[in-house]
C-alpha cells in the first residue's frame, strides 16, 4: 500500500462526529488514527537544556520539570508517519493522572509565536501555587522554533530604490514562501494538531489550555478542532479570533499603540512631573515631542533611541514607565536643543547616555544602536538573496487571507500615520508580508461545543489592543470576559488582585466561569498610590460610552480608584513586545 493510500485510509477512519440533538454534528479528527504507528511512541523524558531565547523565570521550580522529544507528522492534512517534524515538550509533573486528587493539565503557550515556549509550563506552575497539588503543566516548543524542527525557505529580490526596500522584500518573502511545502505546515492548524497529539501521548482523556497574546489565537483554533478533548481554556490578552484572518490584529495595534502613548503612559508623565518634568499638561508634552521630532533626522534619532534602549517594553508592561518616561523627555531635550545638521546616530548615542539606565542596560543599548546605524549593505541594481525564518510570518500569513497587494497597503500606512504617529517613527508602519501570501486556509468553525473559556483584556493594551479582546470574550460561545479597567499590561493573569485573580483560580480548579462580563479595577501605576481615568470608565458590559478622546485629564480618580490601590508591582509572565 503506497504512503498516498495510507495517508487517505488513516483521514477517513480519524474523524469522529459530535454534538446534540438540536445542532449539527462537528468532526473532531482521531488524533491517533491520523498518527498511525506515530500514536504509539514512547516518550524518553530527560533533563531539560533551555536556550537562551526562552530560559526559566528566574525562580520557576524546575525540580519537577522534565523534557522530551516526540515525532509528529509534518503535515497533519496529509498525514505519513514516514515524513516527521520532532516537537520538544516539557513536563512539570506534580502527580499521577491516575491519582483519584488528579485535576488536569494545562498546556500552556507564551505568544509570539518566536521564541522558544519550552520552559513556560514552570512559569505557569510557579504563578497558581493553589492549582500544584492536582495539577501538572506542559508547554512546548512550537514546530520551527527553539529546540523543535525549524523550516526556511529561499527568496531573493533586485534591490533598487532603499525607500522601497522593505515592499520588495516584503513581495519576495511573500512570494517564495507561500509556494514552499514545509513552510506550509508551519502554522497554527499543524500547532493546535500537534497539541491534541501531546495530550494522546501523555495518556490523557482532556486537557486544559492557557494561552497569551498569540497563544490565544491558537486556543481558539485548538478548541474549534478539539473541543471534546479540552476541559476548559484560559485566553489572556486575546485577539479577535471571531475574525477569518488576524490582519485585523494588525490593522488595529498600531492604534493601540499610539492610543496607549497618548492616553495612559503621557497621562502618567503629566501626574508625574516632579519626577519626569515634562510639565503637568499631556496635550502639550505629546505636541513637545512630535515638534522635537519633526524633522527627519530628529525623527531618525528618536526611533534609534526607542529600539536601542527597547523602550517598547513599556507598551506591554507599565512597570516600565520611568524608564520610557526618561527616554522621552531626553529625546525632547535633544531635539528642542538641536542645531543643524544632526546625525541622527550621534543624536541617539546622546539620549541614550542621559536616559536613566542602569550601566548594564546602557552599554547593551550603545551595542544595539551601533547595528542599527550602519550603512545599508546593499546597492542599488544589487540582487539581493535571502532566507527567511520568522514562524510568526508563517502563521500570521496563512492562517487566514490577508488583503493582497501593494496599493491596499500603502493607502493604509498612510492614512494609519495621521493616527498613529509614534507607530510610523518607530518604523512599524511598513508592507506586511502577508500581502504576497495567498492561502486558502481559514479557522475551523466554533459552534456551541466550544471549551468552557475565561478570556481576559486589559482596556489600554497595545499588543492585542481593547476592541480585539472584547470581541473574543463577548463573542465566543461559552465564554466570560474579565476587563481590567485603566490597566495597560499585556499578559493580565495574575494580576495580584482577588478580584481579577480568583476567578480564575476558582475555574481552573474546576469551578463555574463567571456568568458575567467582569470589569476589575486596575492597580495603581508606579510611583503612584490609586488609579487615575485615562480613557473614560467602562461600563458593566465593559464597554465605553463615548468615542476614543483625543486627550483626558490625567488626574480624575477612576471610579474604583481605591478598589485598585496595591503599590507592588504585578508579576507577570514573560512575554515579548511583538504587537501579537
Amino acid at each position: 500500500m503506497t504512503g498516498a493510500v495510507i495517508a487517505a485510509a488513516l483521514v477517513s477512519a480519524a474523524i469522529v462526529a459530535r454534538g446534540g440533538d438540536d445542532e449539527a454534528p462537528t468532526q473532531t479528527p482521531d488524533i491517533a488514527a491520523l498518527a498511525g504507528p506515530l500514536a504509539d511512541q514512547e516518550l524518553a523524558w530527560e533533563a531539560c537544556e533551555f536556550n537562551d531565547d526562552g530560559p526559566p523565570l528566574p525562580g520557576a521550580d524546575l525540580s519537577n520539570v522534565e523534557c522530551a522529544t516526540i515525532k509528529v507528522p509534518r503535515d497533519w492534512r496529509d498525514p505519513d508517519p514516514a515524513v516527521t517534524w520532532d516537537v520538544r515538550i516539557s513536563q512539570a509533573r506534580n502527580i499521577d493522572p491516575a491519582d483519584p486528587d488528579y485535576r488536569t493539565t494545562i498546556i500552556t503557550h507564551p505568544g509570539g509565536p518566536y521564541a522558544s515556549g519550552l520552559s513556560y509550563g514552570a512559569t505557569v506552575q510557579m504563578y497558581t501555587p493553589e492549582l500544584r497539588p492536582t495539577t501538572n503543566y506542559v508547554s512546548f516548543d512550537q514546530r520551527g522554533l527553539g529546540q523543535s524542527s525549524h523550516a526556511q525557505c529561499e527568496y531573493e529580490y533586485r534591490y533598487d530604490d532603499p525607500d522601497d526596500r522593505r515592499s520588495a522584500e516584503a513581495r519576495a518573502i511573500g512570494e517564495a514562501c507561500s509556494q514552499d511545502a514545509d513552510v506550509a505546515t508551519m502554522t497554527t492548524e499543524q500547532a493546535a494538531y500537534d497539541m491534541d497529539f501531546i495530550r494522546h501521548l501523555l495518556g490523557l482523556k482532556s486537557v486544559t489550555y492557557m494561552g497569551y497574546s498569540y497563544g490565544t489565537w491558537l486556543g481558539t483554533w485548538f478548541g474549534g478542532l478539539f473541543a471534546d478533548n479540552i476541559d476548559r481554556m484560559v485566553l489572556d490578552s486575546a485577539t479577535d479570533s471571531t475574525q477569518e484572518s488576524i490582519q485585523t490584529l494588525y490593522n488595529s495595534a498600531h492604534e493601540g499603540r499610539d492610543r496607549q502613548f497618548r492616553l495612559h503612559m503621557i497621562n502618567w508623565m503629566a501626574r508625574n512631573d516632579e519626577t519626569v518634568g515634562l510639565g503637568a499638561d499631556p496635550e502639550t508634552i505629546w505636541e513637545r515631542y512630535f515638534a522635537a521630532t519633526s524633522s527627519p533626522e530628529t525623527s531618525q534619532a528618536a526611533t534609534l533611541a526607542w529600539n536601542s534602549v527597547n523602550g517598547p517594553v513599556a507598551f506591554s508592561n507599565p512597570i516600565a514607565y520611568p524608564m520610557a518616561a526618561s527616554l522621552v523627555s531626553h529625546i525632547i531635550t535633544e531635539g528642542e536643543t538641536a542645531t543643524e545638521p544632526v546625525d541622527p546616530a550621534t543624536s541617539a548615542a546622546r539620549i541614550i547616555n542621559r536616559t536613566e539606565l542602569p550601566d548594564e542596560l546602557r552599554a547593551a543599548a550603545h551595542e544595539r544602536l551601533a547595528q542599527l546605524a550602519k550603512p545599508p549593505v546593499h546597492q542599488p541594481g544589487e540582487t539581493v538573496r535571502g532566507t527567511y525564518d520568522h514562524v510568526i510570518e508563517f502563521t500570521a500569513c496563512t492562517d487566514g487571507q490577508w488583503t493582497q497587494g501593494l496599493e491596499f497597503w500603502e493607502d493604509f500606512n498612510e492614512r494609519t500615520s495621521d493616527v498613529a504617529p509614534l507607530s510610523e517613527q518607530l518604523g512599524l508602519l511598513v508592507t506586511p508580508t502577508c500581502a504576497f501570501w495567498p492561502t486558502d486556509s481559514t479557522m475551523p468553525p466554533v459552534d456551541e461545543s466550544f471549551p468552557q473559556t475565561i478570556v481576559l483584556q486589559s482596556e489600554l493594551d497595545s499588543m492585542t489592543p481593547f476592541e480585539q479582546g472584547r470581541a473574543a470574550g463577548t463573542g465566543l460561545p461559552n465564554t466570560s470576559l474579565i476587563a481590567v479597567d485603566n490597566e495597560s499590561i499585556h499578559g493580565v493573569f495574575p494580576y495580584g488582585t482577588d478580584e481579577v485573580d480568583r476567578p480564575v483560580i476558582d475555574f481552573l480548579l474546576g469551578g463555574d466561569r463567571p456568568a458575567r462580563t467582569i470589569v476589575a479595577a486596575a492597580k495603581p501605576l508606579p510611583l503612584e498610590q490609586m488609579t487615575y481615568e485615562s480613557w473614560t470608565p467602562l461600563d458593566g458590559n465593559a464597554e465605553h460610552t463615548t468615542d476614543v478622546p483625543r486627550f483626558t485629564d490625567p488626574t480624575i480618580p477612576a471610579e474604583t480608584g481605591e478598589l485598585g490601590k496595591n503599590p507592588t508591582p504585578q508579576p507577570t509572565p514573560r512575554r515579548g513586545t511583538r504587537s501579537w
